[in-house]
Protein backbone atom coordinates (compact mmCIF):
# COMPACT_ATOMS: atom_id res chain seq x y z
CA UNK A 1 0.00 0.00 0.00
CA UNK A 2 1.21 3.85 -0.66
CA UNK A 3 0.03 7.04 0.79
CA UNK A 4 -0.41 9.65 -1.90
CA UNK A 5 3.18 10.87 -2.18
CA UNK A 6 3.76 7.14 -3.28
CA UNK A 7 5.79 6.22 -0.45
CA UNK A 8 4.94 2.88 1.58
CA UNK A 9 2.66 3.19 4.11
CA UNK A 10 3.22 2.50 7.48
CA UNK A 11 2.82 -1.10 8.93
CA UNK A 12 1.65 -1.35 12.20
CA UNK A 13 2.32 -4.89 12.44
CA UNK A 14 5.84 -4.82 12.10
CA UNK A 15 6.70 -2.52 15.40
CA UNK A 16 6.15 -6.21 17.41
CA UNK A 17 9.48 -7.02 15.33
CA UNK A 18 11.47 -4.41 17.51
CA UNK A 19 9.65 -6.57 21.06
CA UNK A 20 12.05 -8.78 21.15
CA UNK A 21 15.10 -6.44 20.95
CA UNK A 22 14.01 -4.57 23.77
CA UNK A 23 13.69 -7.53 25.79
CA UNK A 24 17.81 -9.20 24.72
CA UNK A 25 19.09 -5.76 25.61
CA UNK A 26 17.17 -5.97 28.68
CA UNK A 27 19.29 -8.94 29.31
CA UNK A 28 22.44 -7.74 27.67
CA UNK A 29 22.86 -3.88 28.90
CA UNK A 30 23.53 -4.75 32.15
CA UNK A 31 26.78 -7.03 31.15
CA UNK A 32 28.20 -5.05 28.00
CA UNK A 33 26.50 -1.77 28.55
CA UNK A 34 24.35 0.29 26.30
CA UNK A 35 27.04 1.75 24.12
CA UNK A 36 28.38 -1.90 23.78
CA UNK A 37 24.99 -3.51 22.81
CA UNK A 38 24.67 -0.44 20.84
CA UNK A 39 28.06 -1.21 19.28
CA UNK A 40 27.06 -5.12 18.28
CA UNK A 41 23.88 -4.04 16.90
CA UNK A 42 25.31 -1.90 14.60
CA UNK A 43 28.00 -4.50 13.63
CA UNK A 44 25.35 -6.44 12.97
CA UNK A 45 22.99 -4.01 10.57
CA UNK A 46 26.53 -3.69 8.97
CA UNK A 47 27.37 -7.15 8.23
CA UNK A 48 23.41 -7.58 6.62
CA UNK A 49 23.79 -4.34 4.72
CA UNK A 50 24.18 -5.20 1.53
CA UNK A 51 20.72 -7.53 0.91
CA UNK A 52 18.78 -4.86 3.95
CA UNK A 53 20.54 -1.44 3.15
CA UNK A 54 17.12 0.31 4.02
CA UNK A 55 18.20 -1.15 8.19
CA UNK A 56 20.92 1.44 8.46
CA UNK A 57 20.59 3.85 10.66
CA UNK A 58 20.66 7.44 10.06
CA UNK A 59 22.77 8.71 12.92
CA UNK A 60 24.92 7.12 15.67
CA UNK A 61 23.21 4.51 18.38
CA UNK A 62 23.27 6.47 21.66
CA UNK A 63 21.28 4.62 23.68
CA UNK A 64 19.00 1.56 23.23
CA UNK A 65 15.92 2.83 23.14
CA UNK A 66 16.82 5.43 20.43
CA UNK A 67 18.12 2.45 18.29
CA UNK A 68 15.03 0.61 19.26
CA UNK A 69 12.78 4.18 17.99
CA UNK A 70 14.79 3.93 14.53
CA UNK A 71 14.59 0.84 14.08
CA UNK A 72 10.83 0.37 14.40
CA UNK A 73 10.15 3.45 12.18
CA UNK A 74 12.30 1.56 9.52
CA UNK A 75 10.55 -1.41 9.89
CA UNK A 76 6.93 -0.05 9.82
CA UNK A 77 7.88 1.51 5.93
CA UNK A 78 8.48 -1.82 4.71
CA UNK A 79 5.97 -4.58 4.14
CA UNK A 80 5.41 -7.22 6.91
CA UNK A 81 7.30 -10.01 4.92
CA UNK A 82 10.27 -7.92 4.15
CA UNK A 83 10.60 -6.11 8.02
CA UNK A 84 10.28 -10.34 9.19
CA UNK A 85 13.00 -11.29 6.78
CA UNK A 86 15.11 -8.45 7.77
CA UNK A 87 14.37 -8.84 11.50
CA UNK A 88 15.23 -12.81 11.30
CA UNK A 89 18.56 -12.05 9.36
CA UNK A 90 19.60 -9.12 11.93
CA UNK A 91 19.06 -11.40 14.98
CA UNK A 92 20.99 -14.10 13.38
CA UNK A 93 23.38 -12.55 12.51
CA UNK A 94 23.64 -10.27 16.23
CA UNK A 95 23.85 -13.57 17.92
CA UNK A 96 26.50 -15.34 15.91
CA UNK A 97 28.16 -12.11 16.89
CA UNK A 98 27.58 -11.90 19.74
CA UNK A 99 28.61 -15.79 20.45
CA UNK A 100 31.75 -15.05 18.76
CA UNK A 101 33.04 -13.19 21.61
CA UNK A 102 31.33 -14.44 24.69
CA UNK A 103 30.46 -18.39 23.41
CA UNK A 104 27.47 -19.87 22.28
CA UNK A 105 26.76 -21.31 25.75
CA UNK A 106 26.52 -18.48 27.30
CA UNK A 107 24.75 -16.79 24.08
CA UNK A 108 22.38 -19.75 24.22
CA UNK A 109 21.52 -18.54 28.16
CA UNK A 110 21.21 -14.74 27.77
CA UNK A 111 18.87 -15.30 24.86
CA UNK A 112 16.86 -18.23 26.62
CA UNK A 113 16.09 -15.74 29.46
CA UNK A 114 15.18 -12.91 27.53
CA UNK A 115 12.62 -15.59 25.70
CA UNK A 116 11.65 -16.25 28.59
CA UNK A 117 11.13 -12.90 29.75
CA UNK A 118 8.26 -12.63 27.35
CA UNK A 119 7.03 -15.70 27.62
CA UNK A 120 6.24 -15.22 31.52
CA UNK A 121 5.39 -12.09 33.51
CA UNK A 122 7.64 -10.85 35.88
CA UNK A 123 5.97 -12.52 39.01
CA UNK A 124 5.66 -15.59 37.19
CA UNK A 125 9.79 -15.47 35.89
CA UNK A 126 10.66 -14.59 39.50
CA UNK A 127 8.93 -18.10 40.59
CA UNK A 128 10.09 -20.33 38.11
CA UNK A 129 13.86 -19.33 38.66
CA UNK A 130 13.64 -19.45 42.63
CA UNK A 131 12.21 -23.08 42.06
CA UNK A 132 15.72 -24.09 39.84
Amino acid sequence: MTNSTGAPEPTAGNSALVQPWRRIATQLCPLIGESGFCALFGRAVHVIGPDYAWLAPRQACRAPEQLFSALEERMALVDGQRAAAASDALLRTFTDLLAALIGERLTQQLLASATSAADHPAGQQKNAQEQK
